[in-house]
């Protein structure tokens, strides 16, 4: 690419950024990466030095939120201009995700943050039962609420709570667990972890009203490495499917709920990906453990969840002796 050229496409993309550019230009430019690797490399470079990191932080963990998906700085920023500028985003991306990937996450070096959630904007919790479609969440009855009963959300001003331990259309009396999930796609950065090299970490914080000396509560997150045709043929919305037909799955150590509404309580878990893993479902749990004879435990109004966190990375398997 001649000096020149590069010094005008770099400053239709500045103009672009600020939202100066003319639909005319717009679709000069899509025209030009589509078969241009250089415009490409520019592309990728430009956007992403002229985001400030903390502006773009936010930009990001947004988007991540809303979609469930890991998106390149540059697709991230654009899809938060107007409306025309979005789907000229979109032909951007399809035409150089390759480059903007080789620029984010080569070979996961880094942990890159695949969901950040505290539940302060988005659309309320779905209540019929394990989601299917990614980026929303969805369980047993739960709500987004503000400061309840003497507990402060950890950040911020909202925070999940679980309410029951059934969904719409599903009344189970006798369930003492609310769960509520979330469905991340993996499949756009599946090339990263073919060689089975990638560990997902998981992380939440819980806290629950003070409750009487003789019940019980506690926390749990769950991963599952799911294969595409188990969620696409909906599969997953059956009893019990989660632990028989994923390619894997972990469960974190219960962590009691202390009594404590002043403290979140944090609980982690991890998961090696197997190569194939195409999703990734969540789940967040509350379980009523008391032993109480004839004491229904299927009510947790008095119980809550914030600041989830999903993260992948490279990480050695350990070497036998």
């Amino acid at each position: 690419m001649a000096m020149t050229d590069e010094t005008h496409l770099s400053e239709m993309l500045t103009r672009y950024v600020a939202g100066d550019c003319t639909p005319q230009e717009v679709r000069e430019l899509s025209a030009q990466l589509e078969h241009d690797a250089e415009a490409c490399d520019l592309l990728a470079e430009i956007l992403t030095q002229g985001v400030a990191a903390r502006e773009y932080a936010q930009i990001h963990s947004e988007a991540v939120r809303k979609t469930g998906r890991m998106w390149p700085p540059w697709l991230g920023w654009l899809s938060w201009r107007p409306l025309s500028a979005a789907a000229a985003a979109l032909v951007l991306g399809l035409f150089c995700v390759s480059v903007a990937w080789a620029y984010v996450a080569p070979s996961l070096a880094k942990a890159i943050t695949l969901l950040q959630e505290g539940f302060e904007s988005g659309p309320a919790p779905l209540v019929v039962g394990v989601p299917t479609e990614a980026g929303r969440w969805s369980g047993d009855y739960s709500e987004i609420v503000g400061e309840q009963q003497g507990i402060q959300p950890a950040d911020g001003g909202k925070m999940l709570r679980f309410l029951r331990g059934d969904s719409e259309g599903k009344s189970i009396p006798l369930s003492h667990s609310s769960d509520v999930f979330h469905l991340v796609d993996l499949r756009p950065i599946r090339s990263e972890f073919a060689d089975g090299g990638a560990v997902v970490q998981l992380t939440a914080l819980f806290n629950a009203v003070s409750f009487p000396a003789d019940e019980s509560f506690s926390a749990t997150l769950t991963i599952f490495a799911l294969d595409g045709s188990v969620v696409t043929d909906g599969t997953v919305k059956v009893d019990n499917v989660l632990s028989t037909e994923s390619l894997a799955f972990s469960r974190s150590s219960k962590v009691l709920m202390d009594r404590d509404p002043a403290t979140w309580q944090k609980v982690r878990n991890e998961l090696r990906l197997p190569s194939d893993t195409d999703y990734l479902m969540i789940r967040l749990g509350m379980s009523n453990d008391t032993k109480l004879p004839d004491k229904r435990r299927d009510s947790f109004v008095g119980h809550f969840a914030d600041k989830v966190q999903l993260v992948i990375a490279r990480r050695p398997e350990i070497s036998a002796p």
